[in-house]
């Protein structure tokens, strides 16, 4: 079997995924959007879709949400997988990280009119029916993939002033 690899220069020809989408200024700098190569059109649309029904007005970087609004994002669980508060004494630098359930493709979008203050935090996960109903416990609402097909996508609007 032989396999063909693009050069560099080669690659950089492909276009992102961002390009694709009606809003390439809000998707440039996410994590999904710097991939090269063909993606779904579902995915297109869906991401289409978001920014229209959400009201996003751009992408928020991880590194400039305070601690405060990223402990609003946190998906505590037991080993049955049931929603449990944060530990009472978990150390101030894990709210500096990602503390609580591992989550993939993380990505936040502001919200219009709110100065950037309220967002919406999305990630899309594999197919893992066990960890299901404690997302959802958390405040998190499943939405249509914005990822891949095979993942389930699953958003949360913070805003500063909810618990």
């Amino acid at each position: 079997m032989t396999t063909i690899r693009m050069t560099l220069a080669e690659r950089r020809q492909v276009p992102c995924y961002y390009e694709a989408t009606k809003y390439p200024e809000i998707f440039s700098d996410s994590y999904w959007g710097g991939h090269r190569g063909e993606v779904k059109n579902t995915i297109i649309n869906n991401r289409n879709y978001f920014v229209e029904k959400y009201n996003i007005s751009g992408y928020k970087s991880y590194k400039s949400t305070t601690q405060k609004m990223a402990k609003k994002t946190f998906i505590f669980h037991d080993e049955k997988y049931k929603k449990i508060a944060p530990p009472k004494h978990i150390h101030k630098a894990c709210f500096i990280w990602n503390a609580g359930m591992k989550r993939d493709h993380v990505e936040h979008y502001t919200i219009k009119g709110t100065k950037g203050k309220s967002f919406i935090e999305v990630f899309s996960q594999h197919k893992y029916e066990y960890l299901h109903d404690v997302i959802l416990e958390h405040g998190y609402i499943e939405v249509p993939p914005l990822y891949a097909e095979d993942q389930i996508t699953y958003i949360k609007i913070i805003h500063p002033d909810t618990l």
